[in-house]
Formats: C-alpha cells, sequence, structure tokens
C-alpha cells in the first residue's frame, strides 16, 4: 500500500503535536464536579438531571453515528474453516448462512443467522503502556516509545456494563507507517506494539488507534489515554499500592526485587515494574504470561480505586489530574467524571476478554496471528448488541 486505507478508521480527533505536560488542580474543579456527579445520582426526573447530564458527557465520547466507511475484510480463516465477508447486495439467494453479511458500513453484521447492531450507548477508549517516558525527546521514527500494554475498554453508559479487550504487543496487524518529519511513507504487516513508535505525542496515539480500529474490522474507538511507567507507578502510589497472589518467581541481580509464585505481595516501584513488564526472551508465548499479570494487576487495582471512590466521588478525578506530566490523552477532567460515574453507578463491575491465536518467530521477534474468527465474534460480543 502507499497511502492509509480510504475503508480503515475514519478519526474523531484530527492528529496535532503532543500538548505541554501541565499540572491541573483538582480542587475546584472537582468540587464543581462533586456537586454535578451528585445531581447525577439524585436528581433523576428533574430538568438539572439532562444539565447535568449534558456537562458530564464532555466532548460527545458517543461518536458511532459519525462513523463511516468501516473496513471489513475478505474473509475470515480460522484452522480450515474459511468464511467470506459480502456487501448485503452479494449475499446469493438461499445462502445467507454461508457468509458474514456487512451492511450500512460495518453499523450492522448478520453472523451465523444472527444479526448485530453497533452499540451506539458504548463508549470505548483504548488505553496503551508504554515503555519509554513520554517527556523524553522523540527518537528515530519507528524506533522510539512502543505500546506493550493495549487495553481497549468499552463501557455501556446505559446500562454500566464494562468490558475491556485485551490485545497482545505482538499482534500483526496494519501499521501506517511514517518518516521521522512525519511524512507517510505505507502501510504494512508489523507488530501493533508499533503504531505508537511512528511520530510522537497524540499523533502517535490516533496512529496507534487507526492500527487498532482496522484490526477489529472498522470499530470506531472514541478516545485514547497513553501512560507510561512512570505514570501507572505513580497511580499505584495513588491507592496506595496493589497486593497480587504472585503468578511468577523473580528475582533482580542485585536481590532488590524478590517474587515467589503463589506469595502474596504489595507491588511498589520496581517490583510493580518488574511484575508486570518482565518476560522471558527465550518463550515464543512470553508476552501472553506477562498479558496475564497485566490482567491481574488491573482487576486488582480497580477493586482499590472502586473502594477508595464509594469514599470519595472525585477520587478517579484526582488520579487522573495527577498523571497529567506522564499522560497522553484526548479525555478531559468531564470525559473522565462521566465514564466513572457511569461505571460506579452500575455495580463497578468488568470482564477481560482475550483473543486466540497463535505465536511465531519471525526474526528475533515473535508475533502473534489471531484467530480470525474469535477476533470477529469478540468484536460482536463486546461492541454490539445482538438483535435477534
Amino acid at each position: 500500500m502507499n497511502q492509509p486505507s480510504e475503508r480503515g478508521y475514519v478519526g474523531r480527533f484530527e492528529a496535532r503535536p503532543k500538548p505541554v505536560p501541565q499540572k491541573r488542580s483538582a480542587g475546584p474543579i472537582a468540587l464543581l464536579i462533586l456537586i454535578l456527579v451528585l445531581v447525577r445520582l439524585l436528581a433523576t426526573g428533574y430538568k438539572v438531571f439532562s444539565l447535568a447530564d449534558h456537562f458530564l458527557s464532555g466532548s460527545g465520547l458517543l461518536i458511532y453515528g459519525e462513523q463511516t466507511g468501516a473496513y471489513a475484510g475478505e474473509a475470515l480463516n480460522s484452522g480450515d474453516q474459511t468464511i467470506r465477508i459480502v456487501e448485503d447486495a452479494d449475499v446469493p439467494s438461499g445462502e445467507e448462512e454461508n457468509f458474514i453479511i456487512r451492511r450500512d458500513n460495518g453499523k450492522i453484521w448478520v453472523y451465523r443467522g444472527h444479526t448485530y447492531v453497533l452499540n451506539e450507548n458504548l463508549a470505548t477508549v483504548l488505553f496503551l503502556g508504554v515503555d519509554h517516558p513520554l517527556n523524553e525527546e522523540e527518537k528515530e521514527s519507528g524506533k522510539s516509545t512502543q505500546a506493550d500494554v493495549l487495553l481497549l475498554i468499552g463501557i455501556d453508559t446505559v446500562t454500566g456494563k464494562s468490558t475491556i479487550l485485551n490485545l497482545s504487543r505482538d499482534t500483526y496487524a496494519q501499521v501506517d507507517v511514517y518518516t521521522a518529519g512525519g511524512n507517510f511513507l505505507e502501510t504494512r504487516y508489523e507488530q501493533l506494539a508499533l503504531a505508537y513508535a511512528y511520530q510522537s505525542g497524540l499523533e502517535s496515539c490516533e496512529n496507534t488507534k487507526a492500527a487498532v480500529s482496522r484490526l477489529l474490522y472498522g470499530l470506531p474507538i472514541s478516545s485514547v489515554i497513553a501512560l507510561d511507567m512512570e505514570g501507572i507507578q505513580a497511580a499505584n502510589e495513588a491507592v496506595g499500592g496493589v497486593t497480587v497472589k504472585s503468578l511468577i518467581d523473580y528475582e533482580s541481580p542485585d536481590r532488590s526485587v524478590v517474587l515467589r509464585e503463589g506469595e502474596n505481595v504489595e507491588l511498589h516501584g520496581k517490583a510493580l515494574e518488574q511484575y508486570i513488564r518482565t518476560r522471558s526472551h527465550y518463550s515464543l508465548d512470553a508476552n501472553a504470561a506477562r498479558m496475564a499479570r497485566q490482567k491481574q494487576y488491573v482487576t486488582e487495582f480497580s477493586k482499590v480505586v472502586v473502594k477508595k471512590s464509594k469514599q470519595n466521588l472525585t477520587f478517579p478525578v484526582e488520579i487522573f489530574s495527577s498523571l497529567s506530566d506522564y499522560m497522553v490523552t484526548d479525555l478531559g477532567l468531564p470525559d473522565v467524571t462521566f465514564l466513572s460515574t457511569c461505571f460506579l453507578e452500575n455495580g463497578a463491575n468488568f470482564t477481560f476478554r482475550t483473543i486466540d491465536g497463535t505465536y511465531e518467530r519471525s526474526g528475533v521477534s515473535a508475533v502473534f496471528y489471531p484467530d480470525d474468527v474469535d477476533l470477529f465474534e469478540a468484536v460482536l460480543q463486546v461492541f454490539y448488541l445482538q438483535i435477534d
């Protein structure tokens, strides 16, 4: 390819330079948001309810009505099974169940005799855990910061149901490649993590969001957060540390970090970093084991946040505000307040969804090939509603 696919991702935000990190004061803003959250929770049935809801919905996270041109691809392959994707008008009469039918630019799919419609109450946020400090001077394009953690979070703003789609950094995917000067070169297959290495700041986020959207059959993604390791550690300390039952045996060379499988450990500092980052470079599926630890950590971290948020409604906003030096995002304080309120007032539960697939060696790197059928079914399960 010599230019980004027109059938692919249509971004919500224009790419723009990385903003200069600034600390936000959570005081007056948090007080205003607390008042509006209380209104949101208590004023059901009154006009002020809708006014508070309008403010808390921030910059309009639900963008599905604007999305067009979803990328479908040509077929799903899983083992010996191949299922062609066709437009509605191309389906041979009487053979509908032998195809995946795409309608309305991918907002509607017919699959295995059932119809699925894009859930327009869903906000999707792509979380990226990146492997270098975000305030570092950018390096050569394609060889700088990569996204080691990719979590696509779907929050139903009506029911509060939340799902995290855990994507392997090693996923073989179509990535838009740019020069150091920001000029587009081509779209080619690379590890998904490399999408962040091209360009800088919010443009890197947009490029990764585009690659993830393209991988997920044109799924629109509302917003994105990129957080570096220092930011993850800062968030960890903000909740007082997180306790997990260790899934690995690990000793650092200087024995400053010692982890024993099966033992409970409260993670801080270097112990936290090694627990969620370390992997065996000799194992082909080393990243899968690391993803399991990351899933465990995110689950336990969320439990602590939920507990503290029940005691202090502005706690998620305070954490978000405190991480501005370690973060690149297109979310604002009203967005975070809206999403955290939707999540907390509807039970504060979420589930993880992982993707089946196989790992293979490509040079010195491991590459993950997702199972096409499982990937497509995950998209339908998490981001669409079955209507028949």
